[in-house]
């Protein structure tokens, strides 16, 4: 585990609480650093999942398929994010998505049942829990689901290139019209409008 990417980690989490010395001490057992190559998975749909990960460099997308064979981009992760399937891993039930890397990524997974164990005893560990929580599924993901059921696609393409400001030129045409719910077709008449006025 190179020292500089867990250094990576604990900042991102200093972002939302300080750790200390002793409960990062424990964090660090449960980490373990990953390399994927460009579109190999993390997970697969109707796997069991049993980590969630951090991204030290790279891109992952987080997507599921249809019954017609569809996919639907749900997210994307790039460098200092958490993806995982947090719903699998809550339940212990098989993922509804996928996660692929864009990238050539390299990340530090994380043992979800250990780092639940850690939580039970780490007050300093539970405020961060809380805070990235509120940060990240409430603050962050309210309006972006308004916003998919109320806004027309244009207005979804600018939010989207808002969202992922630092990140949108690395993820190709066809994941971000997947994204926001229009034809690849449809987001180039998008982009066409854009730049002509």
């Amino acid at each position: 585990m190179s020292p500089d990417n867990l250094q990576l980690l604990r900042c991102a989490m200093g972002q939302y609480a300080e750790l200390s010395d002793s409960t990062w001490s424990r964090l660090g057992e449960c980490c373990r650093e990953r390399k994927i190559g460009k579109n190999e998975y993390l997970t697969t749909i109707g796997s069991p999942c049993y980590h969630f990960y951090f991204v030290c460099q790279g891109l992952i997308r987080s997507f599921t398929v249809s019954i017609d064979g569809r996919e639907y981009n749900k997210r994307f992760f790039p460098e200092h994010t958490f993806p995982g399937s947090i719903r699998a891993l809550l339940k212990g039930e098989p993922s509804d998505f996928a996660l692929q890397a864009l990238e050539p990524s390299t990340l530090i997974e994380i043992d979800h049942l250990e780092y639940r164990r850690i939580l039970e005893s780490a007050e300093d560990l539970k405020w961060y829990h809380i805070m990235y929580l509120e940060k990240n599924w409430v603050l962050d993901k309210e309006p972006i689901e308004v916003g998919l059921a109320l806004s027309d696609s244009k207005e979804r393409y600018l939010t989207f290139l808002e969202r992922y400001s630092d990140t949108s030129e690395r993820i190709p045409l066809h994941h971000i019209a997947s994204a926001i719910g229009v034809t690849p077709t449809q987001l180039s008449r998008i982009r066409r409008s854009i730049i002509s006025k």
